[in-house]
């Protein structure tokens, strides 16, 4: 039915100038490997529903830059179906 493709990208740090976490994969490849895994994952279930997860989007910076990105991803061709936010 639906799985959670992109999780937690973008830092907690509002003042870092990179919105972006320095995952292992992030410092390899930046932002192109969320696309990607976007675009793998909709290959692979073509009928799922794709969506990005975060956390701590009360903050006004970081749900700017959790807009931000998806926006980006998007214009990249990330087929982003909806966004997710932790509750608990």
């Amino acid at each position: 039915y639906d799985w959670d493709v992109g999780n937690e990208a973008i830092t907690d740090d509002v003042s870092a100038q990179d919105p972006y976490r320095q995952s292992p994969m992030y410092k390899l490849c930046g932002d192109e490997f969320i696309v990607k895994a976007f675009q793998y994952a909709r290959e692979a279930d073509p009928k799922a529903l794709l969506f990005y997860n975060d956390y701590n989007e009360c903050d006004p910076v970081k749900s700017k830059r959790i807009f931000e990105m998806v926006k980006k991803l998007k214009q990249q061709g990330a087929p982003i179906d909806g966004l997710g936010f932790q509750s608990h």
